[in-house]
């Protein structure tokens, strides 16, 4: 059977891929070995904890769902042991002149997403790292493309309209990193929301620099930019609502499915989500353009289509449906998400909402002499929240020009084997397959409990609903 256009473009060619052990990485390097014929892969891990680099890629292979070719991928897939957090990726000498000699294409997904990250380490992964896969990048013989995964909200402190364009940052990447190699950590942590000026946090603020990097020192290179914006479960590959971690929008999701999150600073304005398959499709499509160089490198804000983008409160009543038919044999309470835009509402409704129960269960803890968790865990809850607060809170439009016109270039083939756009995305289903895949695979919960969930989710929302109206009728004959 004839390749298509990216499959040709993918025959036989070296990549090198930076963040593969994330969530978008699992599924860039999925794609590749189930539906190119790369000759080579080399990824670059770094050791984690315990963890040798060459044990990160066997669970990686695990995770990525490619358990069942594991060996004969495995043939085509090479460790580069690294960390982007170190100068120069933290790469052997002998490691950089097989990229240089090899290497035909680029995905650069690494980094530092967590919110709160300090600014030294956020910078050194997310700016410092790109200012040097760029210098490899120029050394290497045949480069044919290279991808830089950004977001988009990198530009966020932008109102209303984030285009397709570079943006100043707030300081250069030079200006930025020699600065912190001359201060210590604790200065670093008292300046940085001057710093940070009008970003949020340290993330989005670094992603910025690191795109006016792309934009200063990638001319005449075969070089794009993919902005993603809020990566959910898979649509399709490598099964509907594959995910392989709980953190960021996930987080609070599978939160307020378990009745753990009542309340959430946010507006009912469009949210941009999209299937994290979708995303490594447009990745790799991207790079199959890339090879026309262009001169500022091109921008791809992949947002999803205004039409087909959700408001936060449809995104609250497809989670609440999929609650009710597939409850988990975990949850602890009704699934109820009151959202406000005023600060000291959210403290009232977290106080009653969240704490007043939270200390109940901890005393009856205490009572009994168990571990009391409740109210630790509600800190945690509460801080993560705050850090999705800058996105919750507020709304944009996005331009997509570029997704737009890459999409309607690509040949029937290629929007077959490489689809991203969400025109005839179903919402409810893709919710349904998300909650399910959560269900079994991260909660550990598997379906033939469902009938006791339903059971145990029916006796909790009665219990709740006859303790409010009793509340509610104390209050009314008190007041």
């Amino acid at each position: 059977m004839a390749l298509s256009q990216i499959q040709e473009f993918y025959k036989n060619q070296t990549v090198f891929i930076t963040g593969s052990t994330g969530l978008l990485g699992k599924l860039v390097l999925r794609k590749l070995l189930t539906t190119c014929e790369p000759k080579k892969i080399y990824l670059l891990i770094r050791q984690h904890k315990e963890k040798s680099p060459e044990e990160r890629l066997e669970i990686l292979l695990e995770r990525a769902d490619l358990r069942r070719d594991k060996s004969e991928f495995k043939r085509k897939i090479f460790v580069i042991e690294g960390d982007c957090g170190l100068p120069g990726l933290g790469i052997s000498q002998d490691d950089r002149e097989t990229l240089i000699n090899e290497t035909t294409c680029i995905i650069h997904i690494a980094a530092i997403i967590k919110f709160s990250e300090h600014l030294r380490l956020a910078a050194y992964v997310n700016v410092r790292a790109v200012q040097d896969l760029l210098h490899l990048a120029k050394q290497v013989r045949d480069l044919k493309a290279m991808v830089h995964v950004s977001t988009a909200y990198s530009n966020c402190n932008q109102k209303h309209l984030i285009e397709e364009q570079y943006y100043e940052p707030g300081m250069t990447a030079t200006k930025l990193l020699k600065m912190l190699e001359s201060t210590d950590d604790e200065t670093i942590t008292n300046t940085t929301p001057e710093l940070l000026g009008s970003w949020p946090n340290t993330y989005t603020f670094t992603k910025a620099v690191a795109e006016n990097v792309i934009k200063t020192e990638a001319q005449d290179m075969p070089v794009c930019i993919v902005r993603p914006a809020i990566l959910m479960g898979a649509f399709q590959e490598p099964e509907p609502g594959w995910l392989d971690a709980i953190q960021g929008i996930t987080a609070f999701l599978i939160g307020s499915y378990l009745g753990l999150i009542h309340c959430l600073l946010a507006d009912t304005k469009p949210i941009s989500l999209i299937p994290s398959d979708y995303t490594a499709n447009i990745v790799l499509a991207a790079a199959y353009y890339a090879r026309e160089k262009r001169s500022p490198p091109p921008i791809y804000n992949y947002t999803g289509f205004e039409k087909t983008q959700l408001t936060k409160t449809e995104l609250y009543e497809y989670g609440k449906l999929s609650a009710k038919v597939y409850p988990s044999a975990h949850v602890i309470n009704v699934c109820l998400v009151i959202f406000t835009t005023n600060k000291y509402y959210l403290k009232f409704l977290r106080f009653w909402l969240h704490f007043v129960p939270a200390y109940i269960v901890d005393l009856v803890c205490l009572c009994l002499r168990k571990k009391r968790r409740f109210v630790k865990m509600y800190q945690k809850i509460h801080k993560m929240c705050d850090e999705l607060e800058p996105f919750s809170a507020n709304s944009w439009k996005f331009e997509t020009t570029n997704c737009d016109k890459l999409w309607k270039a690509l040949k029937e083939k290629d929007r077959e084997l490489f689809p991203f756009n969400m025109e005839k995305l179903e919402w409810g289903s893709f919710f349904e397959s998300c909650v399910v895949y959560a269900r079994i695979h991260l909660l550990k919960d598997p379906m033939h409990t469902l009938p006791q969930a339903q059971r145990k989710r029916k006796f909790i929302a009665l219990l709740y609903y006859c303790l409010a109206f009793a509340l509610v009728s104390v209050l009314w004959h008190l007041f």
